[in-house]
């Protein structure tokens, strides 16, 4: 595949993160992963791929309320607009993929 311009280049991935994203993810809300509802707007789910996706503007909101801005830099990857956390090595991320699969039961803040 030969790219003319950058832009084109930028646009060809973007494509093909939303259609990884439209194909092999459930939407999901922060809520379903045992996260504060205010941890993200939408998020994205593969459970057989052991990652969460979120778009990058609503990034920050996960990290924030969510703690994932403690996720380790090895289990992070930004691909387009997407910001993709991987749950295999992250015991944050794995938490709530277990939480969203009914494998656990979220923590309540009072628990902690």
């Amino acid at each position: 595949m030969k790219y003319d311009t950058f832009e084109n280049l930028i646009d060809s991935v973007d494509a093909i993160t939303e259609r990884y994203i439209a194909r092999e993810c459930q939407q999901t809300q922060a809520s379903f992963l045992g996260l504060d509802s205010r941890a993200g707007y939408t998020l994205y789910v593969n459970v057989d791929d052991r990652v969460i996706a979120v778009h990058n503007r609503h990034r920050g909101t996960l990290d924030y309320y969510g703690g994932f801005e403690y996720v380790e830099k090895e289990n992070v990857t930004t691909i387009g607009n997407y910001t993709f956390y991987r749950g295999d090595e992250c015991e944050r991320v794995t938490e709530c993929l277990n939480v969203f699969e009914g494998k656990e039961k979220p923590v309540e803040e009072d628990d902690e």
